[in-house]
């Protein structure tokens, strides 16, 4: 059988990330390789965990569905408050993005091929998908496929590592939408250099800055609880005592944040003296 590789440009797979929050997609099936019928979908794709459908077309589109759940062939309607619809095109500088409608379902767990109502993908086990705006979700039909439903291309992707839950709803009742907003951003952040994976902070201050309670304060807004895991205190002399590397956490468990924050001793005269003539790095 011959290699799968993903059909997505580096330009097109960036803006299929930014609908999430720092994840990886594991490809699962090809039709190209597999074929485009629903019995190889679902032996490729049932019992996956959260799942993107990327469907390519002749007219330059690049849409499908993403959902949360398995799919199972349980053969009834499913509620997924996270999936949604999405649609990648040249002609537009960020994915267009479609939520489902409130009070209906997210898809129909058939053993057909994936089925959301307004799209049903290798209808009649064919490199076809119908279309049907208003079914479950709302859209105009030239936005999200240019009226192009034959498929050039179908592809699945397990996406691994999602990290929206914690966020949007861990943290709801006390977390504006602007700052969601930044925690996002960061979340998000990478590096120019691929070799680099996180960016370090270097926290530099005299006694007393706050150097400490800032860590344990941003610590928090990203764990969604109070912590206070750098000592902080006020005294006379540095709480802090040596230099500390700080990984911090999206949630209790979650994935790891683009960011190390590198605590320092606060800094008193004889330090600053030492610190004018020999430079600290964070390495």
């Amino acid at each position: 059988m011959a290699t799968m590789k993903s059909a997505l440009s580096k330009d097109q797979e960036k803006q299929l990330l930014s609908l999430f929050s720092r994840v990886k997609l594991h490809l699962l099936h090809k039709a190209s390789i597999h074929g485009f019928t629903a019995n190889v979908f679902h032996r490729h794709c049932d019992n996956q965990g959260p799942t993107v459908i990327v469907a390519y077309n002749a007219a330059g589109f690049i849409y499908g569905a993403y959902t949360s759940k398995d799919y199972t062939q349980g053969g009834e309607g499913v509620n997924d408050e996270k999936t949604f619809l999405y649609s990648i095109s040249a002609e537009r500088n960020k994915p267009l993005r479609v939520a489902a409608i409130i009070g209906q379902c997210a898809f129909t767990d058939g053993g057909t091929g994936p089925n959301y109502g307004a799209l049903v993908f290798l209808h009649d086990d064919k490199p076809e998908v119908q279309s049907n705006p208003g079914t479950g979700f709302n859209f105009q039909a030239a936005d999200m496929h240019g009226n192009d439903l034959t498929l050039t291309e179908f592809e699945v992707y397990r996406v691994e590592g999602v990290c929206l839950p914690w966020l949007y709803f861990q943290n709801r009742h006390f977390m504006t939408i602007k700052k969601r907003a930044h925690l996002l951003a960061i979340l998000n952040y990478k590096p120019d250099i691929k070799t680099v994976h996180q960016a370090r902070v270097l926290l530099v201050g005299p006694i007393g800055a706050g150097k400490s309670s800032f860590f344990n304060s941003i610590n928090s807004a990203f764990r969604g609880n109070m912590t206070s895991q750098a000592i902080a205190g006020t005294a006379g002399e540095s709480v802090t005592t040596q230099f500390r590397t700080y990984t911090i956490k999206a949630g209790k468990g979650g994935c790891a944040v683009p960011l190390i924050l590198c605590d320092t001793m606060g800094l008193e005269e004889k330090v600053r003296l030492w610190a004018s003539r020999y430079p600290v790095y964070c390495r």
